[in-house]
């Protein structure tokens, strides 16, 4: 992929990540991105590739989904029970 896709699919991913969580600040989602990336590549913000911020980018949309199935189903098996009740 050329670098001007690369980073026009990096800001389309940056953008559908904020949409999905948005309570988090653009400072905030960049800098945890960028911390992200540094473990994943042991290159952070300043120095990363931007097919390594994309991958980044993807690796915490996933990460954070996968949180939210879990609490989801956490919080549904609570009020079951609180409910007497299955889920």
């Amino acid at each position: 992929m050329s670098e001007s896709k690369t980073r026009a699919e990096l800001f389309a991913a940056l953008q559908s990540l904020s949409d999905v969580i948005p309570e988090m600040r653009a400072g905030q989602l960049m800098a945890a991105i960028g911390e992200l990336c540094a473990d994943l590549h042991g290159r952070g913000l300043w120095d990363a590739a931007d097919s390594e911020l994309l991958e980044a980018v993807w690796q915490f949309r996933r990460n954070f989904e996968a949180a939210t199935v879990i609490a989801g189903r956490q919080e549904a098996e609570q009020a079951a029970s609180a409910n007497g009740g299955s889920v």
